[in-house]
């Protein structure tokens, strides 16, 4: 018993060295080795929210998209709308798209440096884009229904990361999908 007790003991110490070593204090969240299988796609939101009854709100993020050539394999990025009706009983949303639908491709010429060194884009959503290309109304939506946005990036070679293929890299995490209530 005394045995497995001291087993477990050095497996746990062995465990946590492992752990430690392997952080790293370097200050750069990404380094381009790490991006040989694929791209970081950053999303800083400033606004996500559509108010219901009126078109003042929007989706309003700035896309970083990183990738081993700083970029450069960058062809373009799609961008995908769905509609979820959660108030199914509020609202008359019955003509409504409620599969997913193509709102825009956004080329790489589209995207500027941005102050890492990555190529940026701001994207804007409003609330007219979401009613527009899912056929819906204002009269339609109600708070707590929802727009679900999602980014497919495809690189020059023809590869196309999504949430299907989602990680991270030194802190940072690929974000494919950004959801959008109804307030």
């Amino acid at each position: 018993m005394k045995m497995k007790k001291t087993i477990k003991k050095i497996l746990l110490l062995t465990f946590a060295a492992v752990a430690l070593w392997s952080c790293s204090s370097d200050d750069s969240n990404v380094r381009s080795d790490d991006f040989e299988n694929g791209i970081v796609l950053a999303a800083d939101i400033t606004t996500n929210v559509i108010f219901n009854g009126n078109l003042d709100g929007n989706l309003n993020a700035n896309l970083e998209y990183r990738d081993a050539e700083n970029g450069v394999l960058l062809d373009k990025l799609d961008v995908f709308i769905t509609y979820l009706d959660r108030t199914e009983d509020a609202g008359n949303s019955e003509n409504a798209i409620t599969e997913e639908v193509l709102l825009r491709t956004i080329e790489d010429t589209s995207f500027s440096n941005g102050e890492n060194d990555f190529p940026v884009h701001n994207l804007v959503i409003t609330t007219e884009d979401f009613l527009s290309i899912t056929n819906n109304t204002l009269d339609g939506i109600a708070t707590g229904d929802q727009y679900l946005t999602r980014f497919e990036v495809t690189l020059t070679d023809g590869r196309v990361f999504s949430i299907n293929n989602i990680g991270s890299n030194g802190g940072l995490i690929s974000v494919f999908n950004v959801v959008t209530s109804v307030e």
